[in-house]
């Protein structure tokens, strides 16, 4: 199933008993809010932690030829280092969902989102990304198990799932 973010005016709450494939969307376009913020405007990071699973397996694009693998804790750690450092500063961060695709299967889930990341007042274009989502559902809520990341590379090329 494909959903365009861009203009969604719906309002979900990840976890909500009534529809899963809307509460495993929520979950994850609520990461990508949460993470954003302003140098006025803090991220909770305890939020954010609790989104996922104890022992969840992050794998993020640290560079354009590494990745690394994180903990919750270290990819929080991450994320805090980021926002503390000199291009991120006062000014802040972004991620905006742009595209995702999913398929739910009783309490498990696969998102797949294509994104994109900017540091705010930055003249530099928002950098595009493609994050794959693993979602079980535990208690009636949904967590993340796992979260894989890649940069979108220079020719546009999507992974074919979002081919519509």
């Amino acid at each position: 199933m494909a959903l365009q973010i861009a203009g969604l005016s719906q309002q979900v709450t990840y976890g909500q008993e009534s529809s899963r494939e809307e509460g495993a969307i929520a979950l994850v376009t609520r990461i990508y809010k949460e993470v954003s913020g302003t140098g006025e405007q803090s991220v909770d990071w305890e939020k954010v932690s609790s989104f996922f699973v104890e022992k969840a397996v992050i794998v993020l694009r640290t560079s354009r030829e590494e990745t690394s693998q994180f903990t919750v804790e270290e990819f929080i750690q991450d994320f805090k280092n980021f926002y503390q450092g000199p291009l991120v500063g006062e000014s802040g961060f972004r991620e905006e969902v742009l595209q995702l695709e999913y398929q739910v299967y009783h309490d498990m889930a696969f998102v797949a989102v294509v994104y994109a990341a900017a540091i705010l007042d930055s003249e530099s274009a928002p950098q595009k990304g493609v994050d794959f989502w693993l979602l079980s559902r535990r208690d009636s809520e949904w967590k993340v198990v796992s979260v894989t990341n890649e940069i979108v590379p220079a020719d546009g090329k999507l992974p074919s799932i979002f081919d519509i």
